[in-house]
């Protein structure tokens, strides 16, 4: 059963869960536990037992989450009040700095919560996530998302990474962050994986 069934996944799906729906009811919590022991009963998942090694990162974690969620929200829903079906788009690539797949999993997904971006595709074998973003209405508004998907990745690394991958992750970072800063062009598409166009707009 151990093998089946981890705490840890559990209270993390159910987080997941959670920050999905955006609120804390009692339909909410009573169908997120559900959901969560339903998963891991029919879709058995390796445990890991460091995943709550580092409470304190884990809690900064889903506190930066939780705020990313509330700003990206107020500025997606400014742009499609203001511009409505001309709202701007692009798609962006953005190296991926984790190894173990739990870790990009997890990083794909708390991008993909934020109503601003979401995670079109992994790219495991070049190492790339591909993002979407709305709301791109220049070339520094893709570069500063770039960034912060970046660093989000730093986040979830430094609480559910293993010490092997956190040991150089500031240097894989701050590559990351000069390769956007030196070669843009590299890093912003329309669509994965061929597409060199920076920008597009929705008509």
């Amino acid at each position: 059963m151990r093998q089946r069934f981890s705490l840890a996944l559990l209270i993390w799906l159910f987080v997941v869960w959670v920050l999905l729906w955006g609120k804390l009811s009692p339909v909410v919590v009573l169908f997120g536990v559900i959901v969560a022991v339903a998963t891991l009963l029919l879709f058995p998942l390796p445990t890991r037992s460091g995943v709550f090694a580092r409470p304190l990162r884990l809690l900064m974690l889903v506190g930066y989450t939780v705020w990313d969620l509330l700003t990206s929200a107020v500025g997606a829903s400014w742009e499609v009040l203001r511009y409505g079906r001309k709202t701007a788009s692009a798609v962006f690539a953005v190296p991926i700095l984790a190894e173990a797949d739990h870790v990009v999993v997890a990083s794909a997904n708390l991008v993909s919560l934020t109503p601003d971006t979401f995670v079109l595709q992994i790219d495991r074998r070049s190492g790339i996530f591909y993002v979407y973003l709305l709301g791109a209405r220049s070339d520094g508004d893709v570069a500063s998302a770039y960034h912060q998907v970046v660093e989000l990745q730093v986040r979830v690394l430094r609480a559910l990474g293993g010490a092997d991958e956190i040991r150089d992750l500031r240097e894989r970072a701050d590559r990351a962050h000069r390769a956007r800063k030196e070669n843009p062009a590299t890093t912003a598409s329309s669509s994965p994986p061929s597409s060199s166009e920076s920008f597009e707009e929705e008509p």
